[in-house]
């Protein structure tokens, strides 16, 4: 069972509509939503693996090396954080497909619950997303970058979130350094990866946790220049799929948007061939189109 930790967060609240305007207005009803307080898990210290910083450097390259593409059938479960209360309101009963192809293509189409209409279909290159909203006969453009959250969280929703979480980045030799803790309060080994900026100082750009009872990922933290975290995913259920280690269940919490995202992967094809075209999404004859501004951000 996955645990969470409320961080702090920012955006543009219009160009915060590209990941998931219609996926608020298909869940607001209250009969879909549930509340859980936050807690963490008891630790077991006994049968601790040992490992060291080149281990766990290649451990990451050979995770990263080994997926190429993903084509995936899930169950979305959206959540609105909730910081005063520390409680998480969760909506339930999403379906939704997401195809990946390296480097940093992504396409995630959502179903409404029931009907299995389609909620919102986006797809991003790595720098730009579309998303096609067919209740709200929209189609919007825009950079994934955003300067400041929307107060509707899901509308924070961005595919680069998903791909950033699904492709865990092993340390870029030309850029960035790694640093080796042994977390013992949660028996975790944690991998700092910092960065050299363009003025030639070092901010921290990721943390990655290893289970030492498995020596598996189990969490990675991505954080901004200015050193606040942007994403925080949480990992749980690796198991051997098409010959490739891949999770069973992710969590993606994005502190300054103010929105949770779990993921279970119900069926996937690892590595398969998926072409350009399914990565292509068009606008449709007679849709309103706008295109957004963005700015800096994670």
């Amino acid at each position: 069972m996955l645990k969470y930790r409320l961080l702090p967060v920012r955006y543009s609240v219009r160009a915060a509509l590209a990941g998931g305007l219609l996926l608020v207005l298909a869940f607001s009803t209250g009969c879909l939503v549930r509340r859980r307080k936050i807690e963490r898990p008891a630790r077991s210290h006994a049968g601790l693996l040992t490992a060291g910083l080149e281990d766990l450097a290649t451990r990451l390259q050979q995770r990263y090396a080994s997926l190429e593409t993903l084509n995936a059938t899930v169950d979305l479960e959206p959540s609105l954080i909730s910081a005063s209360r520390g409680e998480i309101a969760d909506y339930k009963d999403v379906r939704g497909f997401i195809l990946v192809r390296k480097p940093a293509w992504i396409r995630v189409i959502a179903q409404y619950p029931i009907v299995r209409g389609t909620a919102f279909d986006m797809v991003s290159d790595g720098r730009n997303f579309r998303l096609h909203l067919p209740g709200k006969n929209l189609f919007l453009i825009g950079p994934n970058q955003m300067d400041k959250p929307s107060p509707k969280k899901l509308e924070n929703l961005r595919p680069q979130h998903l791909l950033e979480a699904l492709l865990i980045q092993p340390p870029d030799a030309a850029s960035e350094q790694a640093i080796l803790e042994n977390w013992t309060d949660d028996a975790s080994y944690l991998v700092h990866i910092v960065r050299r900026n363009a003025a030639e100082r070092l901010h921290l750009a990721r943390k990655v946790w290893f289970d030492r009872l498995s020596l598996e990922i189990t969490r990675q933290q991505i954080f901004d220049t200015a050193g606040d975290p942007v994403t925080d995913a949480r990992y749980a259920g690796w198991e051997r799929r098409d010959g490739v280690l891949f999770p069973g269940h992710i969590v993606i919490t994005r502190p300054k948007d103010g929105y949770e995202l779990s993921i279970r992967f119900q069926k996937t094809q690892l590595n398969q061939p998926l072409a350009e075209d399914r990565f292509q999404l068009a606008e449709p004859e007679g849709v309103e189109v706008r295109r957004l501004g963005g700015g800096p951000g994670g």
